[in-house]
């Protein structure tokens, strides 16, 4: 069971999930993402990873009865870590070996509307949503299904996250091509953020 702790202000950053074929994406009807964590909550380690130009490895925590996913990328072992202790000014150096290593960590909670995602990095190397995008259609929870994670397009959605519980504020972001600047801008939306003041963390165990 996961243990919850409490994290200062983080930004979550929201997009839908919509299936494509091609060069078309489409909205369908709420997905069974409750079913897909709880399946996934019994998978073994092997069947939740997945090994592409990165290795992302899924697991499961339950805060207040509620499911989320997190997300892990596993460090390279050619990566340099170290620890330093800040009363000796001592460091050394941090070994991975072949039954533990380190993971950058995302908590991605699924809200029951609309297929919509709310991902919290934990850092800023941690899984995105092109992450999330790779992860579900390598690891197939949905196998008749191609699956696209995209910024959060709609109006009415980002009106109802406005509205959501702990949430401060919400920014929106217009992200724009150099050739479609002005077009892009006028079109609207092409990522939103709500920003919570006192969100809870959730471990890497359950």
């Amino acid at each position: 069971m996961a243990s919850i702790r409490r994290m200062p202000e983080r930004t979550i950053s929201f997009f839908e999930v919509v299936t494509t074929a091609g060069a078309e994406q489409s909205r369908v009807p709420q997905m069974e993402w409750d079913k897909a964590l709880s399946d996934l909550a019994t998978a073994t380690v092997q069947e939740r990873m997945i090994d592409k130009e990165t290795t992302l490895v899924g697991s499961v925590a339950t805060a207040r009865g509620q499911d989320h996913l997190l997300l892990h990328r596993v460090k390279d072992a050619t990566e340099w870590l170290s620890r330093m202790d800040w009363n000796t000014g001592q460091w050394h150096e941090l070994e991975q070996n072949a039954i533990r290593g380190f993971v950058d960590t995302s908590a991605i909670c699924f809200l029951p509307f609309a297929n919509v995602v709310g991902i919290m990095q934990g850092s800023v190397s941690a899984p995105t949503h092109k992450g999330l995008e790779t992860w579900l259609n390598e690891l197939r929870l949905f196998p008749e299904s191609r699956l696209a994670v995209r910024p959060l397009l709609s109006k009415a959605e980002v009106e109802r996250l406005g509205t959501a519980q702990g949430a401060s504020r919400i920014e929106i972001k217009i992200v724009t091509t150099r050739s479609r600047r002005c077009r892009a801008a006028l079109a609207g939306w092409r990522s939103s953020c709500v920003r919570c003041t006192r969100p809870t963390g959730i471990s890497t165990s359950r």
